[in-house]
């Protein structure tokens, strides 16, 4: 009876992270802003039954509402109009930044350990972290990705992963297959609150004068 109850309780964590991880979800591509090409990020969450979240412009700024469609979302933000259709892989868009329909990606998920994190060996500058996903290590290559905060506007990039060594994260992934991927964005471990720039490090006592 009790391994029953271990195992159902098992059943439950699972079924609740992937249900999480449908809740959420981020997307990488392409948006005019004042009429140029940028790169951006959409970071959405509609858990509680609204769709909020965040796109990256010159900065991240909210959306202001939205919905979830049959293949994607539409949602407003800074006075524009967005509609992603995830089947089509674009991002249709209309407002006083521009108009136009764009490649969009929507990012994998992946939750697990932060065990290592291997420093860049080769040209190429990344970085390797090892998080073991459902009991298999993967090695994620990683530079500087945003971290999606709990309560706060996201930070647009993250230079310090090593601070989450040790703990369950969940990242967004790009270029994922089995065994890697590309770390676009982290979010912010539960009961954590990250500051934006690394605190600073007690300054060292003078030695005593003999």
């Amino acid at each position: 009876m009790k391994r029953v109850a271990v195992g159902l309780g098992l059943v439950w964590i699972l079924v609740s992270a992937v249900a999480y991880g449908q809740e959420r979800r981020v997307y990488e591509g392409v948006v005019d802003l004042k009429r140029k090409t940028i790169g951006t990020l959409i970071l959405l969450d509609h858990s509680g039954g609204a769709l909020q979240g965040w796109i990256r412009l010159d900065k991240f700024v909210p959306i202001d509402g939205g919905s979830v469609l049959a293949n994607g979302v539409e949602f407003r933000a800074a006075g524009n109009r967005y509609e992603i259709d995830e089947r089509r892989g674009r991002i249709t868009y209309s407002g006083p930044d521009g108009e136009g329909s764009r490649f969009i990606k929507r990012l994998e998920h992946f939750t697990g350990k932060f065990f290592e994190l291997a420093e860049a060996r080769s040209f190429d500058g990344w970085n390797i972290a090892k998080i073991e996903v459902s009991g298999r290590l993967r090695d994620f290559r990683v530079g500087r990705p945003a971290l999606w905060k709990h309560s706060e506007a996201p930070f647009e990039t993250f230079d310090r992963v090593e601070e989450l060594l040790g703990k369950e994260i969940a990242v967004w992934v790009a270029e994922a297959d089995t065994r890697t991927g590309r770390v676009v964005a982290v979010e912010e471990p539960p009961g954590m609150n990250i500051p934006l720039k690394a605190p600073k490090k007690p300054k060292e006592k003078e030695e005593e004068k003999k």
